[in-house]
């Protein structure tokens, strides 16, 4: 109750503070500094570079992205008029502590494209926190629950499925994109089995948005629009294992599980199948073990930021679908977070005999910053919601 009067939402400052540690983390890992030889010095190196664009569409990317969850979280955790504009600033003050720090950091760069993009992404995220800010809740009060969570996953997931977000018109793209399921047909049934679970899932978030009056043609026009767009934005294609996993969901979603009252549960365990599957495939073990890392989100900070940016996006939404739905199906959200976690931990151990894959904490420290977050927006609108399918829903 002193944090409400005195302007701050504890939860949310919580989350706020933890997306800071991950940002100075990802930022300045491994913290080798030294002091560079020759050198005009931190502040004249930053300003000196104010033209020098992003080295790459995926650096750009990923700076915006980086601190979109500071402003989206921060301007929640706030209580006051002008909260946007504070949370700015210190998205600004933040980015600028960071590049100056770079400049005694081996490996790193001081760029001021990395403030201008770093800032923005704070600007953008605070204005989506203020679109579901506590002005927003009062207007939609009567939404059904769950629903802001099912749009932050579903979010993820157009993210990770749609990168690099860059439509060209191009006929031959366009045949590029089709030709694994024209020459190259595959029907490997792992693959299949991971875009059946995957579906199955968005059918389950999108029926909890739309409610069950508009949750087929929502489905069906989500489905539609990502196998436009995945035709038309460069670097992707179509396979045949996704279309029949997709159109076998959309059968079993249909047919079985729309109307059912134990739609959370199946769904939760296919999705926790084909999270382990995915995780542990082709089970090629090893006799001979490599290190555990227990450093968190040490694969990412090095490699394709392309490539980073996907696996975050769809690990995000992966994992949160499974702690949300798992919550739905009558877990506790912390029984459901704590039981991801393990999960995750326990295959990454597995990870270990495994060759060619990172053996680490990250996915597990993940789940628990992904239920921290669905923790805090529960509380943020009064408690607990009630377990239920969406098949119960009404819109």
């Amino acid at each position: 109750m002193q944090a409400a009067r005195s302007g701050l939402d504890r939860g949310f400052a919580l989350v706020s503070m933890g997306v800071v540690v991950v940002i100075v983390h990802g930022s300045l890992y491994p913290y080798a500094f030294r002091v560079p030889r020759a050198s005009a010095g931190a502040v004249a190196t930053l300003l000196a570079s104010w033209s020098k664009p992003p080295t790459s569409f995926g650096d750009l990317v990923a700076n915006i992205l980086l601190y979109l969850p500071l402003g989206f979280f921060g301007v929640q955790a706030l209580r006051a008029p002008r909260r946007l504009l504070a949370v700015t600033l210190f998205g600004l003050l933040l980015c600028t502590g960071i590049e100056l720090a770079q400049f005694y950091d081996a490996g790193r760069v001081t760029n001021m494209s990395d403030l201008y993009l770093n800032t923005l992404g704070t600007w953008l995220g605070g204005l989506a926190g203020m679109a579901v800010g506590e002005e927003r809740r009062r207007a939609f009060r009567g939404l059904l629950p769950g629903q802001s969570v099912a749009c932050l996953l579903l979010v993820a997931l157009l993210g990770y499925r749609l990168f690099p977000f860059v439509p060209v018109i191009d006929l031959h793209k366009y045949w590029r994109a089709l030709k694994p399921v024209v020459l190259h047909p595959s029907f490997a049934p792992l693959p299949i089995f991971h875009y059946f679970a995957l579906w199955l899932t968005v059918c389950y978030l999108t029926a909890a948005i739309a409610g069950q009056r508009f949750a087929g043609a929502a489905i069906l026009l989500l489905a539609a629009f990502v196998y436009g767009a995945r035709i038309a934005i460069t670097h992707l294609a179509i396979t045949l294992p996704e279309i029949i996993g997709t159109v076998s969901a959309l059968a079993v979603w249909f047919s079985l599980l729309s109307r059912s009252r134990a739609a959370a549960l199946a769904v939760a365990a296919l999705l926790c199948a084909a999270i382990i599957a995915f995780r542990l495939a082709p089970l090629d073990f090893e006799a001979v073990s490599r290190p555990f890392g227990w450093v968190p989100f040490r694969s990412y900070l090095g490699g394709s930021l392309n490539v980073n940016i996907v696996s975050f996006l769809e690990k995000f939404f992966l994992y949160g679908s499974l702690i949300w739905i798992a919550h739905e199906a009558g877990l506790r959200i912390r029984m459901a977070t704590a039981a991801t976690a393990g999960l995750l931990l326990a295959t990454s151990f597995a990870e270990m005999h495994l060759p060619a894959r990172s053996a680490e904490i990250t996915d597990a420290v993940m789940a628990l910053l992904i239920g921290g977050i669905f923790a805090t927006m529960l509380r943020a609108r009064g408690g607990q919601f009630p377990q239920r399918c969406a098949s119960t829903s009404t819109g």
